[in-house]
């Protein structure tokens, strides 16, 4: 019970300062009257997250389509290094939004065609055009709480055939 009194205060104290995070970095409000996304609708797509290393910026790309995401780690030159895909749902029964995802099989890289059918969760929010997920917050989870930001990929870079 300690644990999620703990997980409420720390997200409420962390959702309320993301607003004015991304409201200085997106213009994605919606125009006035029309109706707001869903969060099975908002996120859906195509999510894009850089990460600079000694080698150069390795970038990563998400794609939720609905009811599996495939994500894809790039190198520099932009080949596919590391892939998997799962299938996921979005528990929207509590205070905060869960993404849970599970039978992830790697499809590039150097486990391809290992195959796990744990599940794993997360807290998350969308906020415009990033989006937040929170790990470590659940009942249960182990670690370092750690928060990763996603930002809405509008032009892929990678060919489609590739992606």
């Amino acid at each position: 019970m300690h644990r999620i009194l703990v997980a409420a205060l720390f997200v409420g104290a962390f959702t309320s300062t993301i607003p004015s995070i991304a409201s200085a970095q997106t213009d994605a409000t919606p125009p006035a009257g029309a109706a707001e996304p869903t969060v099975h609708e908002a996120i859906k797509g195509e999510w894009v997250m850089y990460r600079e290393t000694p080698n150069g910026k390795y970038m990563t790309i998400k794609h939720h389509r609905g009811d599996h995401t495939v994500v894809t780690t790039y190198d520099p030159n932009k080949h596919p290094i590391q892939s998997h895909r799962s299938e996921y749902d979005i528990d929207t029964s509590g205070a905060v939004p869960v993404f849970r995802y599970r039978n992830k099989v790697v499809l590039v890289g150097p486990n391809a065609g290992a195959k796990d059918e744990r599940e794993s969760a997360y807290i998350f929010r969308i906020d415009g055009d990033r989006f937040y997920e929170i790990h470590g917050m659940l009942p249960g989870d182990e670690g370092k709480p750690s928060l990763r930001m996603w930002q809405r990929l509008k032009d892929n870079p990678i060919p489609k055939d590739e992606a």
